[in-house]
């Protein structure tokens, strides 16, 4: 059986619909970390992820998309998560402001795309 599942609806390349669900069946004799662990796991397949690891035997990378027996370091989505989320997302727009004193001044803003 699974512990966790996650069901999207894609429309033109987009999601547009996510259900992510939890099996108590095998989730409610579970630990804390187990739960947690497998509640980030569909919830970032909810918003795109892929694994970044399907060995759940290996050293753990300490993100929630690598599959894992031993959770307890992989309950938060990781830096390669939140790098991949921002690339699916966001995108960044540099501006440049000249100010009276001659010097520029660039910053870079993370806008929706």
């Amino acid at each position: 059986g699974w512990v966790g599942i996650n069901e999207n609806i894609i429309m033109n390349e987009r999601i547009t619909s996510s259900v992510a669900k939890m099996n108590e069946y095998y989730l409610n004799n579970a630990d804390f970390d187990h739960r947690r662990f497998t509640m980030c796991h569909e919830i970032g397949h909810g918003l795109g992820l892929p694994h970044t690891d399907e060995n759940p035997y290996n050293t753990n990378l300490g993100d929630c998309l690598d599959y894992t027996d031993d959770p307890e370091s992989n309950v938060l989505p990781g830096d390669v998560n939140m790098a991949k989320l921002r690339g699916m997302y966001l995108t960044t727009t540099k501006r440049r402001i000249l100010r009276k004193d001659g010097t520029i001044v660039e910053t870079t803003h993370l806008m929706r795309r």
